[in-house]
């Protein structure tokens, strides 16, 4: 027993780290294994619970590790996913507020942005920080600053397609498409482009992630007054089986409510 503790004791020493925090780091790689949970779950009100108490959980682990990776990208990506799928149209305001508590996290980590070549290794925190920074700007468009900080997002987003093509289902992707849809074509809107990007992710995950369908018909079919566009990739959503794609059955059942809702508008929209 003795020695069983000298080594351990030895082990901390020599490797610096205290108990607590090869604890949490346990804990932290147990929340990233089990980050698929969330995403399997097809009840929004019993996901968007769950999550709003994991995020707090999360700060306060980050409190006493602030540097660890994996508590970083969980919580990144976890604001990012809770504005997003649950904020976003009931409450911008509060979206805004945690798109910023996201951003703030991916960039302790990622640091200076200006002349940063990514990594591989850096993906996932680049894209989720990214993620978040756009939802931010997207619901900000009356602030100078957050729209000056689309070249900066631009650049991350870019940095994803070009060292993980197809990653999180498209979602740099759809970002672009999303970005060329919702500009004016004197500041750069192109529809077409915009079309190329979503149909690039939607063939990636075999049309099954069913956000991308809903982002289409809001930032493509409606700008270009497609009505025919607009039913088709609507009734996409309406007619996927939720089992058929059971990794993210919680964003398939967001999109199928969200479709619904702008199917019921559709003569508001043409």
């Amino acid at each position: 027993m003795k020695k069983i503790s000298f080594i351990f004791l030895s082990f901390i020493f020599l490797t610096g780290c205290s108990v607590k925090k090869i604890a949490l780091r346990s804990i932290a790689d147990i929340l990233q294994n089990g980050a698929s949970a969330f995403y399997e779950e097809s009840d929004p009100k019993l996901a968007k619970s769950a999550l709003e108490s994991q995020l707090k959980l999360l700060e306060v682990f980050i409190v006493n590790d602030p540097k660890n990776p994996v508590l970083i990208l969980q919580t990144v990506q976890g604001f990012g996913a809770y504005s997003f799928l649950f904020l976003e149209e009931e409450d911008p305001a509060r979206a805004k507020i945690f798109y910023e508590r996201g951003l703030k996290y991916g960039l302790s980590l990622l640091g200076e942005l200006e002349n940063h070549s990514y990594t591989f290794k850096e993906v996932p925190l680049v894209f989720w920080t990214a993620y978040c920074w756009a939802g931010l700007a997207n619901l900000s468009r009356d602030n100078p600053q957050r729209i000056a900080d689309l070249p900066k997002i631009e650049k991350m987003m870019g940095a994803v397609t070009r060292l993980s093509p197809g990653y999180f289902y498209g979602g740099a992707d759809l970002f672009f498409g999303s970005l060329y849809g919702s500009r004016p074509k004197i500041l750069g809107g192109d529809l077409e482009k915009a079309k190329v990007h979503f149909e690039k992710a939607l063939s990636a995950v075999q049309r099954r992630f069913l956000i991308a369908q809903v982002l289409y018909a809001q930032y493509v079919a409606i700008p270009a007054q497609d009505k025919e566009l607009f039913k088709k990739v609507l009734s996409e959503v309406q007619e996927f089986p939720i089992e058929n794609f059971p990794e993210q059955r919680l964003s398939n059942q967001v999109a199928k409510e969200r479709a619904q809702k702008m199917l019921d508008k559709i003569n508001d929209y043409f």
